[in-house]
């Protein structure tokens, strides 16, 4: 895992440098869009059940009242291309995520599914990950039952099988699927 951990903070720590250009263009147009605050922040569960803040560009309106909070043009963008989630290697340099690793949920959600489907829990065995075997094997997205439990056997098929080279696999696959779902949008 030293190896992982190396690799961690050094592919995050390039991602910034040579996306520092798009975390502020981002930035600027949330900022201009909707103002501040530029960044959501989530309680999420990491590795062995520690509670981490969780960093994304903040894709909802800036409503105080929630009932009137909407996602936003630029929110819709960044959500179907993943673009709200590149401050999240901020996380994996901090050492509370992975590169590779079960993307991590909302506690609430934790707290339902470990009550509701058996082995939940093992996802917790490794640090979550900003992408996943379960994310690019097509199972990302829905909350429902029937679909956490196939992707907490993905998970655990993950966790089972990890290799540097399947997280070399999955980061590839990501670049693939993130690069068509920003053409598919842009063109």
């Amino acid at each position: 895992m030293i190896r992982k951990r190396i690799f961690d903070i050094s592919f995050s720590f390039l991602f910034i440098i040579i996306f520092l250009w798009l975390y502020l263009f981002l930035g600027t147009l949330i900022f201009i869009n909707d103002g501040s605050p530029i960044l959501y922040r989530a309680l999420r569960k990491g590795k062995n059940n520690k509670i981490f803040t969780c960093f994304k560009f903040r894709s909802m309106s800036n409503h105080l009242n929630p009932k009137d909070r909407k996602i936003t043009y630029l929110g819709n963008f960044m959500r179907k291309t993943n673009l709200d989630e590149i401050p999240q290697f901020f996380n994996v340099l901090i050492g509370d995520m992975s590169i590779v690793g079960p993307r991590p949920h909302d506690l609430n959600e934790d707290e339902f599914f470990e009550k509701n489907i058996s082995n939940y829990n093992d996802r917790f065995e490794l640090k979550p990950g900003i992408t996943g075997y379960a994310a690019v094997e097509g199972n990302r997205g829905g909350t429902d039952i029937k679909k956490i439990t196939e992707r907490v056997k993905l998970d655990k098929y993950y966790i089972e099988n990890y290799s540097f080279t399947l997280d070399i696999k999955i980061i590839f696959k990501t670049i693939i699927i993130t690069i068509s779902n920003i053409c598919n949008r842009l063109f």
